[in-house]
């Protein structure tokens, strides 16, 4: 499974979606659309309320249906405009590409001042060919999601197989490097107590603040901290 998928990597907000202009909705007077034996209404809008509350691309398609039907846009003698969960899913894609590409452009407009990162572990299906065969296992994926504050603004999370603080260091500074938004004015970094990350030697923020040349504001997390010391006792 690829965590590094689009939809990580913006924010589904459909009071600040700006559609392409490729994605605008076809009039059906337009005389060019009449002789069409198909009628293709891009359906930004209904992709990312399918998002927001989680519908199955079989369910809204059906309901956006039912909506043209009801409307009279979808008849017995006419049914150009009938959805299905295909459509669904290639205009998810759509909305993919147009949401990264808006949250990216606002993103390098504004320096990044507060940084805060967090790792987690999950347990995924793969799937293994050995010689002819395929079979399914088990296995774990680490991955890194970034935020900005204030404000708790989602960047990005990173699905690699990483650990040290080198490679976590690496990985998150090569990201920004790669889109262009620089860390230079970067004041404090935030993440949680592991000494992976607030080593003081070679901790994660220790190695931005090498790589920046400069002291950074440690936020850190003490519910391990707090783990640790209910343990001791």
């Amino acid at each position: 499974m690829d965590f590094s998928s689009d939809i990580y990597e913006v924010d589904l907000n459909l009071g600040t979606y700006k559609p392409s202009t490729s994605n605008h909705l076809i009039s059906l007077t337009d005389p060019k659309y009449k002789q069409s034996s198909q009628m293709r209404p891009c359906l930004p809008s209904t992709s990312v309320v399918g998002y927001r509350f989680g519908v199955s691309d079989r369910a809204v398609a059906a309901l956006t249906s039912s909506v043209l039907h009801d409307v009279g846009l979808i008849t017995s003698n006419n049914s150009d405009l009938v959805v299905d969960k295909n459509k669904l899913r290639r205009e998810k894609t759509k909305v993919r590409k147009d949401l990264k590409f808006q949250a990216l452009s606002e993103a390098q407009a504004l320096p990044l001042k507060w940084l805060y990162f967090d790792g987690s572990k999950d347990t995924t299906s793969i799937e293994e060919r050995v010689d002819t065969k395929r079979y399914k296992r088990k296995a774990e994926k680490k991955h890194l999601s970034l935020i900005e504050e204030p404000d708790s603004g989602y960047i990005t999370q990173f699905g690699p197989s990483f650990g040290t603080t080198k490679q976590i260091s690496a990985t998150v500074i090569g990201y920004f490097e790669g889109i262009t938004r620089y860390l230079s004015q970067l004041l404090a970094s935030g993440c949680d107590g592991t000494s992976v990350n607030t080593g003081w030697k070679s901790g994660v923020i220790r190695c931005f603040e090498l790589k920046l040349g400069k002291p950074l504001q440690w936020i850190i997390c003490l519910l391990h901290f707090n783990e640790l010391t209910e343990a001791s006792v």
